[in-house]
């Protein structure tokens, strides 16, 4: 299968070979309709350069290649849509909507590049971590902030709109980090602040539901996850999967901190569960309301 095989020789190829490699895993839908010539100029290089990484990879050449991607991304939709018209009862549709998701998480799996997963260690090594979505992307933001703060990262939301923005972009620098959320039908703001954060010489970052999204087009890391669904809704389930991933992937680089992270954080709790009925026990909330 040509992605197994793009994985297995991913380490020794090229850097123009690991582009293609990177484009062909995040857009096998459009690789799979494209010529040579179009694939080439999608990333900028030449038709042979296309040959040559397909046979690479033990191919004749580009054709042998696209006709396996064709075939692999038909078997996949059909895999994918082929349950949901024959289901009757909810139960039968929830359970097709539940395995497309499970296959449509796969398929993200499939394309975390090298590329897309040095966010993990971004993340980690950035001495402020900003994150920033609009629309739906807003409350996926606030979400991640959360679970980023939890895994010990100095991380807040950075809100997308340009008023808002500029108290924190006007001091960006190299120890910063921004990542933008790519939800589907919004995401032009989001870019602004990731490309202001750039010139700030800011690292950046995308986590997006596509390639096509604007926060994606502004910046080389790019962790996708795809987001069809059989009704043709756009699903936020697998990008709030991978935001699950990437925060396990931070507690997981040291064990012996995420423990006591989590030792902490539940002390924390438990101390101001304990101030709180202090408290309680001092206040009359009786008076309270009438001096109000």
């Amino acid at each position: 299968m040509f992605r197994e095989r793009i994985k297995q020789a991913y380490e020794s190829l090229t850097p123009s070979f690991k582009r293609l490699a990177d484009f062909i895993l995040n857009n096998e839908l459009d690789v799979a309709f494209m010529t040579a010539t179009e694939l080439a100029s999608a990333l900028g290089v030449d038709a042979a350069t296309v040959v040559r990484f397909s046979q690479t990879l033990g191919y004749s050449g580009y054709r042998e290649l696209a006709r396996e991607i064709k075939r692999r991304v038909k078997e996949d939709l059909t895999a994918a849509y082929a349950k949901f018209p024959e289901a009757k009862t909810d139960a039968e549709r929830l359970q097709a909507l539940l395995e497309h998701q499970r296959h449509t998480l796969g398929m993200a799996v499939a394309q975390v590049s090298e590329e897309a997963a040095a966010i993990v260690g971004m993340i980690a090594e950035a001495q402020r971590v900003w994150v920033v979505g609009e629309g739906t992307g807003t409350s996926l933001a606030s979400l991640f902030v959360d679970y980023l703060r939890m895994a010990g990262v100095n991380a807040a939301v950075l809100h997308a709109d340009p008023a808002r923005a500029a108290f924190i972009v006007k001091d960006l620098g190299p120890e910063d980090l921004v990542l933008g959320i790519g939800v589907p039908g919004a995401g032009v703001d989001t870019a602004a602040v990731l490309r202001a954060a750039q010139e700030k010489k800011a690292k950046t970052g995308a986590i997006s539901v596509s390639l096509v999204t604007p926060p994606a087009q502004t910046t080389e890391h790019v962790l996708v996850c795809p987001a069809q669904t059989p009704l043709g809704v756009p699903s936020i389930a697998t990008l709030v999967a991978v935001m699950m991933a990437i925060w396990q992937a931070l507690l997981a680089r040291d064990e012996e901190q995420m423990e006591a992270r989590i030792n902490a954080l539940h002390q924390t709790y438990a101390d101001l569960l304990s101030k709180q009925a202090e408290e309680s026990k001092r206040g009359d909330i009786y008076r309270v309301w009438r001096e109000v």
